[in-house]
């Protein structure tokens, strides 16, 4: 025991012996390597880091192009004529995903601060890139006009829901949306556009307040754009939403000088606001409204997972109260309800023939008509040739 407390002298090389010589390897300490980021793409670490963690797996709705002679002589096409949104609601370019994501990664907080040194600038593949409002208008060659409804007062639901609704009279109590169906017509068709192009939303069966009060505003006075876009963009970046606005930021970043030959994987498009386009989405509203309006169907699960019964059968309503799994009774509800949305899908197929051949029809007289006129051209610079270049 005192030789293990005694202090002990260190060898040295001359003391040691032969085995001394072999010495052990030095162990590989696995250190923790500092995260890097490509500073090119994005202007700090912690922009990189929001890329990774939470906007690469957000996805991205697309604008959508508007068929104008559709709605010349509705609601919709006089809104577009007011606001000169000609280019605004035509065929979006091109975009790419990881552009869009890199966009809204590297926009900072001070974005909006005119005293902050990148003011109304992002940076994007090592340069920084004008975005703002009248950088908004400018792409969409259009005026700056005074009129802002992000300025305006807001305006009385009271109000709101007389102007743009049928059946109803006053903002649903308790609720913050409003059914899609209630909606008049002409104001589903704009707010088509509206839920794409300007306040962009997966969630259209309903309509929220902010959107009610952009559909009553946009009946009668124009709007800026450009702000509001802006708005919406800081707006989108800081909550948990669907990116928007592909073409937009892939056509800013091509106006402003940022190459784009080497991006590979595009924005998916979304199909074109036509007649066609939406009598069949007011087919398929219907159908699901009237769905819900019915209440549980026979053979689904209920809030507590269980079947709900047949109305009309006893022995099910006696196998779901004792809660014993209802096999022979849910499977011919199953097949029942099969048949019939089977029957309700066939209604729907006829519908959109019918309206495809009734577009045909359309299209074809328009051809005839103007077949006809280029004959008569023709005809013209027959008996009356032009003269002959000097």
């Amino acid at each position: 025991m005192l030789l293990d407390t005694m202090p002990r002298s260190k060898k040295t090389p001359q003391d040691a012996g032969p085995s001394s010589e072999k010495r052990k390897a030095p162990s590989k300490k696995t250190s923790k390597q500092p995260v890097t980021y490509d500073d090119t793409k994005f202007e700090t670490e912690g922009a990189w880091l929001l890329y990774k963690n939470v906007l690469s797996a957000r996805n991205i709705i697309s604008e959508r192009r508007v068929l104008i002679s559709d709605f010349a002589n509705e609601l919709l096409g006089h809104v577009i004529q007011r606001n000169k949104w000609e280019k605004f609601v035509a065929t979006p370019r091109v975009a790419y995903v990881e552009i869009v994501k890199e966009f809204y990664a590297n926009i900072h907080d001070n974005l909006d601060n005119p005293e902050h040194p990148q003011y109304q600038q992002v940076y994007m593949r090592g340069q920084y890139i004008p975005f703002s409002p009248l950088a908004i208008l400018r792409y969409y060659e259009l005026d700056n006009t005074e009129t802002d409804i992000l300025q305006a007062p807001n305006t009385n639901l009271q109000e709101v829901v007389t102007s743009i609704c049928q059946g109803i009279d006053h903002w649903p109590d308790g609720s913050s949306t409003l059914n899609y169906n209630c909606l008049l017509p002409q104001v589903r068709t704009l707010d088509k556009m509206v839920s794409a192009n300007i306040l962009p939303t997966t969630h259209t069966s309903t309509v929220n307040m902010e959107r009610a009060r952009l559909l009553h505003w946009l009946q009668t006075k124009t709007l800026n754009i450009g702000n509001y876009i802006f708005a919406n963009v800081l707006h989108i970046r800081n909550n948990r939403r669907c990116l928007a606005f592909p073409s937009l930021i892939t056509g800013l970043c091509e106006m402003y000088g940022i190459d784009l030959s080497h991006e590979i994987t595009r924005v998916k498009r979304t199909m074109q606001i036509d007649r066609i386009g939406i009598r069949s989405s007011e087919v398929h509203m219907t159908r699901n409204s009237e769905r819900s309006s019915q209440g549980p169907v026979a053979g689904q699960s209920n809030v507590h997972g269980q079947p709900e019964p047949a109305q009309d059968d006893p022995m099910a309503e006696d196998l779901y109260q004792s809660g014993t799994e209802p096999t022979l009774a849910s499977n011919s509800n199953e097949l029942h309800q099969w048949r019939t949305s089977n029957a309700e899908i066939k209604a729907d197929i006829r519908e959109i023939r019918e309206a495809l051949v009734q577009e045909a029809e359309s299209r074809r007289r328009d051809h005839d008509a103007l077949s006809a006129q280029m004959t008569q051209l023709l005809g013209y610079f027959s008996l009356y040739p032009p003269p002959p270049p000097q």
